[in-house]
C-alpha cells in the first residue's frame, strides 16, 4: 500500500494556509466548499474530497460538496448520524481511516462503485458542535499517516468555523426575508382608525422566531386584528408561521366569529402541524369601530389605554395554545373601544424575562404603556414602548407589536395611497365611504361622491401606469358645508380619458358639482368639489 512521506512542521504549516487564505473569507458558502475541496485534495495528494453537512433536524449527514465524487452531491446523499462510515465519525467525533472500501464498511455505495479503495474521515466541529463531516479518498489503497490524519483535522477545524459563520448568516438572511415575505406589506387603512405595527427579531445567537401578526379588512367592513408565536426558532418556526398566517386569512373569509376562526386554525393545526405550540390572539373589531371580540389561545391578553389609564382586558378562562388537547371551546371576549382610546396587542417576548414571573412583566408593561403611548404618535409610540420596556437593548425573544390608535373625534381631512391596481378599489370605496359617514355628508351624496372617486381611480389603473404599475393617492377635506375629493397618479396618461375625453370623465362631471383635471409632467390630479348636504 501507498504511504506518503511524513510532513513536517513548516510544509503542515504552509499547506495548513492554502486553506486559511484570506481570500476564501469573500465567497459564498457554495464557493468557498468547492475551492477548500480542491485545495484539500491537492495537499494531501488525494483523489477525492467531499463535505457532507448535518441536518439537526433529521440527525442526517447531507452531500454538500465533492470533488472526484460529484455524484454524492447530484443523487443527494443522506448517510444517518452513527451509520456508516461518514455516520460514525459524526457519531464519534473522531478521525477514521479506512484501508477496505466496500459495503461492509461504507454506507454509500457511491464510493466504492467509484474505485476509491481507502478513505480518511474526520469530522467538522465549531465550538462543540459537528456541523458536518470532511472526508477524502484514494482510488490506490494507501495507510494515512497520524501526521496526515492530524493535517486533515487541522484544515477541518478552520472548515468548521468558517462553515457555521457562513451557514449561521445565510440561515439567517433567508430566514429572515422568508419571515418578512409573511409579514404584510401593507395594512388596511381606516379613515378614523391608525394600525401600526413593528417586529423586532432576537439577538443574533437565538434566530429567527415565530412571531407574526396581520391585519386585514373583511368583505363586511370589519377589520380582523391577529397576533401569534409559533415555538421555536429557525426555518420550521417561520414556515409554520406562514402557514398558520394563509389559513387565517382563508378562514376568515368564510365568514363568521373570532371563535369560529380560532377553531378553524385548531383543527388546521391538529391535522396539518407536527405538534408545535402555536399561541394566538385572534379579534374581529366591528365596522363603526367601537367593538372588539377576540379569541385568546396561550397569548397574552391585550392592553387598552383610554381614560381610566392602561388596563389588561379581563380574562375569565385562559385556554391553552393551539395544538394542545382542550377541555372546553374557545372563549370569546368583549372589548369597548372608546373614541381617543388605544388597543396593544403583542408577543410574549415583550414581556417575558429569564428568572421573573409572567405578572411581573406584565405590570412593567402596563406602567410603561401608560406613561409612553399617549404622547406620541404611531408610530413613534411604538418605538418609544420598546425603548423603555426593553431598557434600550435587543430583547432576548423576537417582539412583535401591533397598536390600534382610535381617534377621538372625526377628522374633518382624509388622505391615503393605494397600489394602482384593481383590487384596491373596494379599499377606497370602504374609505373614502366610511369617512363621508364619520363627517356626516348625506347618504345619498355620500354614495355619489364614493362613486366619482372610484371611477377618478379607475381611470388611473387604465390609464396612468404600465405593467411596472404605481400607486393612487386619494385625498379629502370638508370645510363650509362642502367636499373637496383629490385623485392623484405619478403616471403618463395613455388613452382617451385625459383632457376631457371619455365616458368616465363624464360620469364623474355629473355626480360633481365642480370637476378639473390637472396634468402636470409629474402626473395628473382629478380634483371634485360637492356640496355635503345635496
Amino acid at each position: 500500500m501507498a504511504t506518503f512521506a511524513p510532513i513536517d512542521d513548516l510544509e503542515r504549516l504552509k499547506r495548513l494556509q492554502r486553506v486559511s487564505d484570506a481570500a476564501l473569507a469573500l465567497l459564498s458558502v457554495e464557493d468557498l466548499l468547492d475551492e477548500l475541496l480542491l485545495r484539500v485534495r491537492d495537499i494531501l495528494g488525494a483523489d477525492t474530497a467531499a463535505v457532507l453537512l448535518l441536518d439537526p433536524e433529521k440527525n442526517e449527514l447531507v452531500a454538500r460538496a465533492a470533488k472526484g465524487i460529484e455524484e454524492e452531491v447530484e443523487q443527494g446523499v443522506r448517510i444517518p448520524v452513527g451509520k456508516g462510515f461518514a455516520g460514525r465519525i459524526a457519531a464519534e467525533r473522531h478521525p477514521v481511516a479506512l484501508t477496505t472500501v466496500d459495503h461492509t464498511t461504507v454506507l454509500n455505495p457511491i464510493l466504492f462503485q467509484k474505485g476509491i479503495r481507502s478513505l480518511l474521515g474526520v469530522p467538522l466541529i465549531a465550538h462543540g458542535d459537528v456541523v458536518g463531516v470532511l472526508h477524502i479518498g484514494t482510488t490506490t489503497p494507501r495507510v494515512f499517516q497520524q501526521d496526515e490524519v492530524e493535517l486533515l483535522q487541522l484544515v477541518a477545524d478552520r472548515v468548521a468555523l468558517a462553515l457555521q459563520v457562513r451557514l449561521a448568516e445565510s440561515a439567517r438572511v433567508v430566514i429572515d426575508a422568508f419571515q418578512r415575505t409573511f409579514l404584510p406589506d401593507s395594512l388596511p387603512y381606516v379613515p378614523g382608525l391608525r394600525v401600526t405595527t413593528k417586529y423586532l427579531p432576537a439577538s443574533s445567537d437565538v434566530g429567527i422566531g415565530g412571531d407574526w401578526f396581520d391585519s386585514f379588512a373583511l368583505p363586511s367592513g370589519e377589520l380582523v386584528l391577529a397576533i401569534g408565536d409559533v415555538a421555536g426558532h429557525g426555518l420550521p418556526a417561520a414556515s409554520l408561521m406562514g402557514k398558520m398566517r394563509n389559513a387565517l386569512r382563508a378562514y376568515a373569509l368564510l365568514g363568521g366569529t373570532a371563535t369560529e376562526i380560532a377553531e378553524y386554525l385548531d383543527q388546521y393545526h391538529r391535522h396539518f402541524g407536527d405538534g408545535e405550540l402555536v399561541t394566538l390572539l385572534v379579534g374581529v373589531l366591528s365596522k363603526d369601530l367601537s367593538t372588539f371580540r377576540f379569541v385568546l389561545a396561550g397569548h397574552c391578553p391585550p392592553l387598552v389605554l383610554g381614560e381610566m389609564g392602561a388596563v389588561f382586558a379581563t380574562i375569565s378562562e385562559h385556554v391553552p395554545p393551539l395544538g394542545v388537547d382542550r377541555s372546553r371551546p374557545f372563549i370569546e371576549h368583549e372589548l369597548q373601544i372608546e373614541r381617543g382610546s388605544m388597543l396593544l396587542l403583542y408577543t410574549d417576548g415583550l414581556v417575558e424575562r429569564r428568572g421573573e414571573s409572567l405578572d411581573i412583566g406584565l405590570e412593567r408593561l402596563r406602567r410603561t404603556a401608560e406613561r409612553s403611548l399617549p404622547v406620541h404618535e404611531a408610530p413613534e409610540a411604538i418605538a418609544a414602548l420598546l425603548e423603555e420596556q426593553l431598557e434600550g437593548g435587543r430583547p432576548a425573544d423576537d417582539v412583535a407589536v401591533l397598536l390600534l390608535q382610535r381617534q377621538a373625534i372625526p377628522s374633518l381631512e382624509l388622505e391615503f395611497a393605494v397600489p394602482a391596481r384593481a383590487s384596491s378599489l373596494v379599499d377606497i370605496r370602504r374609505a373614502v365611504g366610511r369617512w363621508l359617514d364619520d363627517i356626516g355628508v348625506h347618504p345619498v351624496t355620500a354614495m355619489e361622491i364614493v362613486t366619482a372617486v372610484s371611477e377618478a381611480s379607475t381611470n388611473v389603473i387604465e390609464h396612468a401606469y404600465g405593467p411596472a404599475g404605481g400607486t393612487i393617492s386619494i385625498a379629502g377635506d370638508s370645510k363650509n358645508d362642502r367636499v373637496e375629493m383629490r385623485v392623484r397618479d405619478t403616471g403618463g396618461w395613455r388613452g382617451s380619458s385625459r383632457g376631457g375625453r371619455g365616458n368616465g370623465l363624464r360620469l364623474i362631471r355629473g355626480l360633481m358639482d365642480e370637476v378639473s383635471v390637472e396634468p402636470t409632467d409629474q402626473g395628473t390630479t382629478v380634483r371634485m368639489r360637492r356640496k355635503a348636504g345635496s
